[in-house]
């Protein structure tokens, strides 16, 4: 039990940081963050180096006797692979990390120190004391080049420092921050393990370089897939709006037939004027769905003055018209004043008890907003009705959530039954700058 307490007591930390991102990479296996393949790779290499230093603690607490000679022994022979091993992964762990951070291109030619380093350490568990060597106490006694081991290390630390900086000058601030963080923070620990300040905490600080930078991984994944989902959303809703204004109401389109129909025979010139018109709009509604920018209010005015054409052949003059247009220096969602028109003909002037009444679109300057209102003196409704409303008819819900998302726009609805309807568009003056500059 004591023996057990003091191995905690040695690797607790690091095995605790290790099972952490583990329990991180489990959590994020569907997602998989772009470098999750080389976080495992470095958290199984963080595994060996762990295992193999509580092995060797194991042994000095339990096994090791003071007294004997272990020269020309096993155990010896375990010590100096034991060594090679972690001399070999901790600048390896380096370069997988360069790898995962870094947009390196020539992996081949930054391998080659590591090379060098696995060759000559290989050279000496075959020789030993070129790097390392053990007396017959196994006592850790220094080669010529101890420093192999750090420099190579180095080596890929100092080029995630050039990167961490080309990262801060192309404005990555937060990743190049977090990668200096990280290098300053294991050039410290290699500075003190070398000169024997601290000892074997290599591998804790790995794991916390592993960790914060799991952590950066995460959020940036988690931020694309904001913007993924919401570029989805976007181009749903542009779907939908595409369907939407594909399917013209039929009513409207036998309507307007049917009134050329009836011109054809009364008034030739009328019904040709009429046919024209009629063009004008099924071509404006079907560019409609291939419009991908805002449009000026001079051609959603002049598209709703086409479709009031053809309503006029229909009602005559128990359809009234006016216009009073003082601004036209804005941009909006295209249909979106048309829609609005026509259920102020469909639902207000055709189902009021005369069946006739007055349609006023007006546009205004305010301090703030650029304001479209359609206003009718027909039947009205009870505004909250418009809660049951869906996205699966063309009109007010359409209407309402293309101004919100396309230009920060707002439609309000003032309604009440038998004393009429007024709709008011809101485009915000700074968002239609913005896009003007654009």
């Amino acid at each position: 039990m004591k023996l057990i307490s003091q191995l905690l007591q040695l690797n607790l930390l690091s095995f605790a940081l290790i099972l952490g991102i583990i329990i991180m990479l489990i959590e994020n296996r569907r997602e998989r963050p772009h470098g999750t393949d080389h976080v495992i790779a470095i958290v199984v290499m963080l595994t060996i180096i762990v295992v193999n230093a509580s092995a060797r603690d194991w042994f000095l607490m339990s096994g090791f006797e003071n007294d004997r000679n272990y020269r020309h022994d096993v155990v010896m022979t375990l010590f100096y692979l034991r060594t090679a091993i972690e001399h070999i992964l901790f600048p390896m762990i380096a370069y997988v990390e360069l790898l995962l951070i870094a947009p390196v291109k020539k992996k081949h030619i930054i391998f080659i120190p590591e090379i060098i380093c696995i060759a000559l350490e290989i050279a000496n568990i075959a020789k030993p004391g070129l790097i390392f060597s053990y007396n017959k106490h196994l006592e850790y006694v220094d080669g010529p080049l101890m420093m192999l081991p750090y420099f190579v290390g180095m080596i890929y630390l100092l080029l995630l420092m050039r990167y961490s900086i080309l990262f801060i000058k192309e404005k990555e601030m937060s990743k190049g921050a977090t990668v200096i963080f990280i290098v300053f923070l294991t050039l410290a620990e290699c500075y003190l393990e070398a000169a024997y300040i601290v000892i074997d905490l290599m591998d804790e600080i790995v794991a916390l370089d592993v960790i914060i930078y799991y952590f950066y991984l995460v959020a940036i994944y988690q931020s694309e897939m904001k913007i993924k989902l919401r570029t989805s959303e976007l181009e749903l809703e542009r779907s939908k709006r595409m369907l939407m204004i594909s399917q013209i109401q039929p009513h409207f389109v036998y309507n307007s037939l049917t009134s050329i129909t009836y011109l054809c025979d009364k008034d030739a010139s009328q019904a040709k004027k009429a046919l024209i018109d009629f063009s004008k709009f099924l071509r404006k509604n079907l560019e409609a769905m291939s419009h991908k920018n805002l449009v000026p209010i001079s051609e959603e005015i002049e598209h709703t003055k086409v479709y009031l054409s053809l309503e006029k052949i229909r009602f005559g003059e128990d359809l009234d018209i006016v216009f009073d247009i003082k601004d036209i220096d804005f941009i909006l969602p295209v249909l979106t004043v048309q829609p609005l028109v026509e259920n102020a003909v469909k639902h207000g002037i055709n189902r009021s008890e005369s069946g006739c009444g007055t349609v006023c679109i007006s546009t205004e300057e305010t301090e703030e907003f650029h304001k479209v209102v359609i206003k009718d003196d027909g039947g009205g409704f009870d505004v909250n009705s418009l809660k049951d409303l869906d996205g699966n008819h063309i009109g007010i819900f359409n209407v309402r959530k293309r101004l919100y998302d396309e230009c920060g726009g707002k439609l309000i609805i003032k309604s009440a039954p038998e004393k009429g309807t007024e709709c008011t568009i809101l485009i915000p003056k700074e968002i239609h700058d913005e896009n003007s500059g654009n």
